[in-house]
């Protein structure tokens, strides 16, 4: 009898510490947002192939097939499989993917009052939630994740984002007609402009994409999103151009040039094609505002093909000429004495850095880099994302209504 009236004390108090171990475990349902890099670089999921070669060494534009640019002066017949001609066109080029990766979650111990308590006592209970009784504690944990992309090489080079490739220690390519799926390795990725190229082992021949020129885009032009949105594999949608140089909400600061569509973009859509009507690759699908109707973000593939050298070498730190500029207004411009197109203002010059060893002086305008005059604030943003340190760039300057060029080497940040 004394046995049994312990047993059941014993088992009285079993369940009661695991009703206290629910309340003190908790699992966040979501994992954290974290730029934090998970999966180290010499880990078996990135290709090194070409990371002992310099920039000097790469001639990227080998990597992919320009499109036919005389096309795009030729207007494009409208009919009721204009669309349909289109996808089945290039369907072959676009590819899905399925990746394991390592993801951080946050596990909170402890026991809260408000856990334990029968009932609610209106202002005491309002305290115990303010008081932080759980302490979050991370882990790491392997996940699944979808995600889309295109082939830009017959050797199996595929462009993506870099979001849906970050911290994958498996990947896995679908091809159109989705019978099995092929490896594929991370040759580069950069987070900035949130694009990745992977390389797959393929046994078959592949489709290609042509690059168009996302410059050439009008607000209003007709263009074609392709992907894998929610594991539907290759879906297409069909839209417009609503705006370009867009700054996207809650996206990377840092980078503010995308391509704004009402092409239905959804989860397991990014690192799809945006395409334009010649079949040609104009954006890489990006991102969504959530909480909104047909408002859809792409990478400019012009951004894309000026990081491609970045990408191949699989070194994306950025080379530092250390001043801040601007975009130039027309009252600047007027009183600075200005009448030229475009160009940007220098806001700011860093002590120590290649600019002001240069003379370059707040209040000068920038006109020309690397021989390619500045039409933009974006454009200028632009050609600075694709230089490394060790790179060459030359300047033409305007002060005082005269010209001066500046030549300097790129350094890495907080380099003498």
């Amino acid at each position: 009898m004394l046995l049994e009236q312990n047993g059941h004390k014993i088992k009285l108090f079993m369940v009661l510490i695991l009703v206290l171990v629910c309340y003190a475990c908790s699992v966040s349902p979501r994992p954290k947002q974290t730029e934090e890099s998970l999966v180290s670089e010499e880990d078996a999921i990135f290709d090194k192939r070409f990371h002992d070669l310099s920039f000097k060494d790469i001639n990227a534009k080998n990597l992919w097939t320009e499109g036919e640019y005389y096309k795009r002066h030729k207007d494009i017949a409208i009919y009721n499989n204009t669309i349909a001609d289109i996808a089945e066109k290039v369907k072959g080029g676009v590819v899905n993917l399925y990746t394991r990766r390592l993801e951080e979650r946050e596990m909170k111990f402890g026991i809260s009052p408000n856990d334990i308590l029968p009932i609610r006592i209106p202002l005491v209970s309002t305290l115990f939630e303010i008081i932080p009784f759980k302490v979050p504690i991370p882990y790491v944990t392997d996940a699944y994740s979808l995600g889309s992309g295109f082939i830009v090489n017959r050797q199996g080079y595929i462009l993506t984002n870099a979001h849906v490739v970050h911290n994958a220690t498996d990947i896995r390519v679908v091809l159109s007609e989705g019978r099995r799926d092929y490896p594929a390795k991370i040759i580069g990725m950069d987070r900035v402009t949130d694009t990745a190229l992977i390389k797959m082992e393929a046994d078959v021949t592949l489709k290609v994409l042509p690059l168009g020129d996302s410059d050439s885009l009008r607000t209003g032009e007709m263009v074609i999103a392709m992907g894998n949105p929610l594991g539907l594999r290759h879906s297409v949608t069909f839209g417009i151009v609503s705006a370009k140089e867009r700054i996207s909400p809650r996206l990377n600061e840092k980078y503010v040039d995308f391509i704004q569509t009402d092409s239905a973009i959804n989860p397991g859509s990014s690192g799809g094609p945006l395409l334009n009507l010649y079949g040609e690759v104009v954006g890489i699908n990006t991102a969504i505002v959530a909480r909104a109707q047909s408002i859809g973000f792409a990478v400019p593939i012009n951004t894309t093909k000026e990081v491609m050298p970045m990408l191949v070498l699989g070194q994306t730190e950025r080379g530092w000429f250390g001043a801040e500029a601007a975009p130039l207004t027309f009252k600047q411009a007027e009183v600075l004495g200005y009448s030229g197109k475009g160009g940007v203002l220098v806001l700011n010059v860093e002590k120590g850095s290649p600019a002001e060893k240069e003379g370059v002086k707040p209040k000068d305008i920038i006109i020309e880099v690397n021989g390619q005059p500045v039409e933009n604030f974006f454009v200028f943003k632009r050609k600075l994302l694709g230089l490394m340190p060790g790179n060459r760039i030359r300047l033409v300057i305007f002060r005082n209504g005269e010209t001066r060029e500046v030549s300097s080497t790129l350094v890495k940040k907080g380099t003498k």
